[in-house]
């Protein structure tokens, strides 16, 4: 069973700070998912990330973002070192830019949006001296610390930007993109294509044309996998196949596995005895 972690301070807008050495309230080596993000930047490397079912090389200075709702599994070497902040996204209370592309970490599939970052020569002086800042905060107390803590998070989240194909002007305006918002936030209600194009106010034949451009798959693939990609998160914190099928709001449980099988090759009992 995987377990979700809260966290009472995240809940109150803060933003936590830990070293990876330190030991936390529970075993982060276990696989197990947040309602948090995760914000991991490894100073030096070693082992790997395993992220929604995805394994990443843990790389020196390398930043890694685990979503809310993503189930990860941190695979360290002995003298790995580094840090990882925790926050909900509100809590930065940062710019629009920053907050639509943690945004999308939310809502695109890891192979899509990749949790993983690395940088140029150029900019691992800048990195490196805002790790330098986070590690002097963590021995600092009183009311600036939470100011900095949001304000190197932000700057991390800048220099991520940078180093990826994101793109600052308009990005968060095309149809693709507020599809996949959609998507995410609708896929247990809405299956169907002709529905997300109504609400996109757009053709559904203007909508596959977007999604074949940005993915090479239909429309109703991308809603297939987002639905997938749930039911293998839910089956892994312990609900039965029934109880996934109706949290997804499926009115048969039997239609629920017909069609897991269909998409996986598997049942949803067996992919729970692989995966344990």
């Amino acid at each position: 069973m995987i377990p979700i972690h809260n966290s009472e301070k995240t809940q109150r807008k803060e933003v936590i700070i830990n070293w990876l050495s330190r030991l936390n309230s529970y075993d982060f080596s276990e696989p197990h998912r947040h309602n948090y993000f995760e914000f991991f930047y490894f100073i030096k490397g070693g082992g790997n990330h395993v992220i929604d079912f995805s394994t990443f090389d843990i790389k020196d200075h390398s930043i890694h973002i685990v979503a809310p709702g993503q189930v990860h599994q941190v695979n360290r070497a002995l003298d790995s070192l580094g840090f990882v902040c925790l926050f909900e996204l509100d809590a930065l209370e940062t710019m629009h830019e920053v907050n639509e592309f943690l945004f999308e970490h939310i809502c695109f599939d890891v192979n899509e949006r990749s949790p993983v970052y690395t940088f140029t020569s150029e900019q691992l002086p800048v990195v490196r001296a805002l790790s330098d800042r986070a590690e002097e905060i963590l021995n600092e107390e009183g009311d600036y610390r939470q100011l900095s803590l949001r304000a190197i998070t932000q700057h991390l989240c800048v220099e991520c930007i940078r180093s990826s194909d994101w793109k600052l002007s308009g990005h968060s305006q095309n149809d693709y993109t507020n599809f996949r918002k959609l998507l995410y936030a609708n896929f247990r209600e809405i299956k169907k294509v002709k529905e997300y194009a109504e609400h996109l106010c757009i053709s559904e034949k203007s909508l596959n044309e977007q999604v074949r451009k940005h993915t090479g798959k239909s429309t109703s693939e991308l809603i297939y996998e987002q639905i997938i990609l749930e039911a293998k998160r839910l089956l892994l914190t312990g609900m039965s196949a029934k109880e996934v099928a109706y949290d997804l709001c499926f009115d048969d449980p039997a239609h629920f596995s017909k069609f897991f099988k269909n998409k996986t090759g598997m049942s949803p009992t067996d992919f729970r005895k692989i995966q344990v």
